[in-house]
């Protein structure tokens, strides 16, 4: 605890927080010199998915060395151990945020790769959500743009700002309960956080100043809830769960009224399409382009602004098992048909990955000139895993991917190249890592 505030600076209430809710030494790696502690680094298991399906990955967080210890090369022994230990516990993949550029450097050098993204949305003090939101509803017959208007007028939105008695609050179950009946719906890689997660999250938000804004449909039930951050010129939501774009639009409105003139950023994670269908409105912008007939001429285009396509990078992972990611977004999508050629990381083995009808089969493939084509050599121990050889006159004319370039096609910027999709049949991992201690 001495280490993560000497480096980090937060608050005792803040570490107590966290080593309270995380701290298990099965979790944990540190350097001691003469008998202190002079590095560590904490993992904190996660899942990911739904209801339905879920996968695992360990949250690095904390990874401080005291200064005069640095560069000595023991976060990077670290990072090593902390691998092999997730390995051994069966976890598919580790990530975490970089605090800067230059550490995003660094975690690439070992074997990290981008994998999360987020992406931020800027409103003035004085923006119109309700505006916004009958917007995408005037194409409603009348009857029904009626009905939503109404419904929209009846929301009602409630502050919660006080962490005093808060745990024991009927309302502090309530959140979670709704919390977690939308993960239940949630899709693609995104944190599926338990009771315990949420709780740590919603207290620690709480106690480090920020505002919890919770929707109330006419029946008095949560039908939405967002957390902000403040600052003395800005809001940031940072998180969100509604049932509908009308919900989140009535708790934006009501954040800007309380923000007393504070502009208002939104921050997405991953690939946030709207949650009403039927909206018409976007953003445009305005871009300068250079004209061909004459030196020093510009021309303007406008655009549709699509905020996924000016993503950042938000966090990094390090892939455990290929496999295990391939398993979960095949049965996340049932629908994708695909045959992949890899070669194992720090080996000569090549694996061929194929997937259909929600179904992964895994192949090691050898090169063996005096096989037929698909002929079973060997049966490995895994009904799952057969090794076969492909018949190619000339070797391996297929394109055979290392680990390495199969994780970044994965874990690739949302909305990114559709020819990458079709090239090789997979989607985007579309991570979402909001709600993290960070």
């Amino acid at each position: 605890m001495g280490l993560w505030k000497e480096n980090f600076h937060d608050s005792e209430g803040y570490i107590r927080l966290v080593f309270d809710q995380y701290f298990d030494l099965d979790n944990i790696e540190y350097e001691e010199r003469d008998g202190q502690i002079v590095a560590s680094l904490l993992a904190i298991p996660y899942q990911f998915g739904n209801g339905n399906y879920a996968i695992t990955g360990a949250y690095l967080c904390g990874l401080s060395t005291q200064n005069k210890y640095r560069g000595e090369g023991i976060m990077t022994d670290l990072l090593y151990r902390i691998e092999k230990k997730m390995r051994a516990k069966g976890f598919a993949f580790m990530f975490l945020i970089p605090a800067d550029k230059g550490l995003n450097r660094y975690y690439t050098d070992r074997g990290f790769i981008n994998g999360f993204y987020r992406t931020y949305l800027h409103y003035t003090s004085i923006h119109d959500f309700k505006r916004d939101y009958f917007s995408t509803i005037s194409k409603e017959e009348k009857r029904l743009f009626e009905v939503k208007k109404r419904y929209f007028d009846g929301l009602l939105v409630e502050e919660i700002n006080d962490l005093s008695g808060l745990s024991e609050a009927k309302i502090f179950e309530e959140l979670i309960g709704f919390i977690e009946g939308c993960q239940r719906q949630q899709k693609g890689l995104s944190l599926y956080q338990t009771y315990q997660q949420i709780s740590t999250f919603l207290t620690e938000t709480v106690l480090s100043g920020g505002r919890i804004m919770v929707g109330r449909n006419s029946e008095g039930e949560i039908a939405g809830l967002s957390l902000y951050t403040q600052s003395e010129t800005e809001l940031r939501e940072i998180g969100r769960y509604a049932l509908n774009y009308g919900v989140l639009c009535k708790l934006r409105e009501s954040v800007l009224l309380l923000g007393g003139g504070r502009n208002l950023t939104v921050i997405q994670y991953g690939y946030e399409k709207s949650l009403d269908s039927t909206e018409i409105w976007n953003p445009m912008y305005s871009a300068f382009l250079p004209t061909a007939d004459q030196v020093g001429a510009v021309g303007i285009i406008e655009r549709t602004y699509n905020p996924n396509s000016h993503s950042e990078i938000y966090g990094m992972v390090r892939i455990l098992s290929i496999s295990e990611i391939l398993k979960f977004l095949s049965r996340w999508r049932r629908d994708l048909k695909y045959s992949i050629l890899m070669r194992q990381e720090n080996g000569e083995e090549i694996f061929r990955f194929s997937s259909k009808n929600g179904q992964l089969e895994i192949q090691e493939v050898i090169n063996n000139s005096n096989s037929k084509d698909g002929e079973i050599l060997e049966n490995a121990g895994n009904k799952n895993r057969k090794i076969v050889h492909i018949k190619d006159s000339s070797g391996y004319d297929k394109i055979v991917l290392s680990e390495r370039d199969l994780g970044e096609i994965l874990f690739r910027r949302p909305g990114s190249d559709r020819l990458i999709e079709e090239a090789f049949g997979l989607p985007a991992l579309n991570g979402k890592i909001s709600l993290l201690l960070d």
